[in-house]
């Protein structure tokens, strides 16, 4: 396994019986999840045989992407796309078009310089809704099609249009009747937890990433959950935070090092997010990525409201090297850090942190990884779901519905006259 749980801290927080009642509990949970009948349609993301479909269709089509177009569109909001971005941003090292991104916001200055950036490039997109009733990709999908109009014959428009979409939706028979590509959005399987269905793996085929290794590290940490419900790192975060947030810690900064990691933690807001918040409960997750946010939100995290929760997910190898190579006549009073590498200054910035801030009263958890690449996303990812999943039962809440973002959507349509 490449990912670990460090709950070293916890003893100053939480005793060790209770951290092993909690863990029992929520291995239950865990065995549960995995096992029950799925007559909800809301657990498709805990095997590969009902999340990675179609996995010769996406591999034949997005080699053709890769020698045929400069732009890739990803056209989808929240988490039908925000898996996809977050490796698609920390593993830029990387052969292949570049990614852009629309359905994600209303902003028209985004989206018109964004549709500048696209001239002159041969351009293909991927349209990602679930049921095809979400405002942003429907509203970006349509002036996306009015664009290409003007450039692509009807038949290379159906060779560039990729849409992905649950079986019987609209979006299909668009797929039908236009001649697109169909990719299944599996029916059991939450946007937010998508990232090993279509939604996720065909964009990040696409980008040149290696999916069969992302997929590895899926399958890796799924047989690490059912072998080992108790001592997993899922169940054992679940529990910790859980435990916490009976103890009044109801606010969860995920932190980390590695400015690779910020749109991971955007995804990991929106999962936590989207499934605990409900009921008039739930830990509210935010995130940082240090060293930079160490000089805004430090100080709080030191000596604001002991209400906080910090996680940190902390990099081994971080697979590169920056020397600080002496200048003795420059005279900057930096010649203690001479030979120093960047990881060494950054690890132990870290370590300093995870110090200071438990001390000062902040529980503490890390995952650690030993790099980050396609493996470790795949592990991260899929014990940060179970978790959720296991966190949110513990909390009395239904960790795959989101009936508080159905409302705000129904205001919205009513005020556009829908």
């Amino acid at each position: 396994m490449s990912v670990s749980l460090d709950l070293t801290k916890m003893n100053l927080f939480l005793n060790e019986e209770e951290l092993d009642v909690r863990r029992k509990q929520a291995a239950a949970i865990c065995r549960e999840l995995l096992e029950r009948d799925d007559k909800d349609q809301v657990l498709g993301w805990r095997t590969l045989e009902t999340s990675a479909v179609q996995l010769d269709v996406m591999r034949q089509k997005a080699e053709e992407i890769r020698k045929d177009a400069d732009v890739f569109v990803i056209v989808g909001v929240g988490g039908s796309n925000q898996a996809a971005r977050a490796m698609i941003e920390a593993l830029q090292d990387r052969e292949g078009p570049e990614i852009v991104y629309l359905g994600n916001t209303l902003s028209p200055y985004y989206i018109s310089h964004t549709l500048k950036r696209m001239e002159g490039k041969r351009v293909y997109i991927d349209v990602i809704a679930k049921n095809f009733e979400t405002l942003e990709p429907g509203s970006h999908f349509r002036i996306l099609r009015q664009w290409m109009k003007e450039r692509y014959t009807k038949e290379e428009m159906a060779k560039r249009i990729i849409v992905t979409g649950t079986l019987g939706s609209r979006l299909e028979e668009i797929a039908k009747e236009n001649g697109y590509l169909f990719l299944q959005f599996p029916i059991p399987v939450g946007g937010r937890y998508s990232a090993f269905t279509p939604v996720g793996l065909f964009p990040i085929m696409v980008a040149g990433l290696n999916a069969d290794a992302f997929l590895d590290g899926v399958k890796s940490a799924m047989d690490d959950c059912r072998m080992n419900p108790v001592t997993n790192p899922a169940t054992g975060y679940a529990s910790a935070r859980n435990l916490l947030y009976g103890k009044g810690y109801d606010i969860e900064m995920l932190v980390s090092f590695e400015p690779q990691y910020a749109y991971m933690a955007k995804w990991w807001v929106q999962l936590f997010g989207e499934s605990e918040g409900k009921e008039k409960k739930g830990i509210y997750p935010a995130a940082a990525i240090y060293s930079e946010d160490l000089h805004s939100i430090g100080q709080y995290m030191q000596d604001g409201r002991r209400n906080l929760i910090e996680t940190f997910v902390s990099v081994k190898n971080p697979k590169a090297e920056a020397v600080i190579e002496p200048d003795p006549e420059f005279g900057d009073r930096f010649d203690y850090l001479d030979g120093m590498d960047f990881d060494r200054i950054n690890k132990a910035a870290e370590g300093a942190t995870w110090e200071a801030h438990a001390n000062g009263g902040v529980p503490c958890i890390r995952l650690g990884v030993e790099e980050i690449s396609e493996r470790t996303f795949g592990e991260l990812y899929y014990y940060f779901m179970m978790a959720c999943a296991v966190s949110g039962t513990l909390m009395g809440v239904n960790p795959f519905n989101q009936e508080g973002v159905e409302e705000y959507k129904r205001s919205m349509f009513a005020a556009l006259g829908k």
